[in-house]
């Protein structure tokens, strides 16, 4: 059986993360709740031609201050505040 050459296949993962993928895969392992919400703030799933993003309604600064000082508050504060879903088609 012949193979043919196709040079324009494109993959396409499920997650993409629009920050510094080395401060996200560093806290991810270091310390899970700040690689959590580095997530929430610079993350985004695709799937199918549909790319979701997380929006945060409250303030960063003081969700990652929870997440240093004692996690749970930084995890209630997210039910509190809520996060969005933002839906855009894929380019």
């Amino acid at each position: 059986m012949k193979r043919s050459k196709n040079t324009n296949i494109k993959h396409r993962y499920p997650f993409k993360y629009r920050g510094s993928i080395f401060w996200f895969i560093v806290f991810l392992i270091i310390f899970f709740p700040i690689g959590i919400i580095l997530g929430i703030k610079n993350g985004a799933l695709i799937k199918d031609e549909k790319i979701l993003y997380f929006s945060y309604r409250g303030s960063y600064g003081w969700l990652i201050f929870w997440a240093i000082i004692f996690f749970p508050i930084s995890f209630i504060l997210i039910l509190i505040n809520g996060v969005d879903v933002v839906e855009e088609p894929a380019a």
